[in-house]
């Protein structure tokens, strides 16, 4: 585990973790869905994956891609920007974000 993915080589997992503030967990789930179709389509090369779970107001993201350099173009979408306005928005304190190698493929 790592909060950098400079030191990741290979095929790379993201590990997301939020709160929402009461009542706005929906206007993320929101922008994630739209953070999601973009990484899962030819918008964003080297996406592999962008998956989200939610329990009341506790979000979980687990995104995959086929290497940290894939994170750069991910990082630079309109629907990602859109989404960190919303997040600086809805969410309760900071998302932690942490980063892994995928092994035993």
């Amino acid at each position: 585990m790592s909060s950098s993915p400079d030191a990741i080589d290979g095929k790379i997992i993201v590990h997301v973790r939020m709160k929402a503030k009461p009542g706005r967990a929906d206007e993320l789930l929101d922008a994630l869905l739209k953070v999601k179709a973009s990484v899962e389509s030819d918008a964003e090369p080297g996406g592999i994956t962008f998956r989200f779970a939610r329990f009341e107001d506790e979000i979980l993201i687990f995104e995959e891609y086929e290497s940290a350099a894939a994170l750069g173009p991910h990082s630079s979408t309109e629907v990602f920007y859109e989404l960190q306005k919303v997040g600086a928005e809805c969410r309760d304190g900071d998302a932690q974000v942490l980063f892994y190698q995928e092994v035993g493929v």
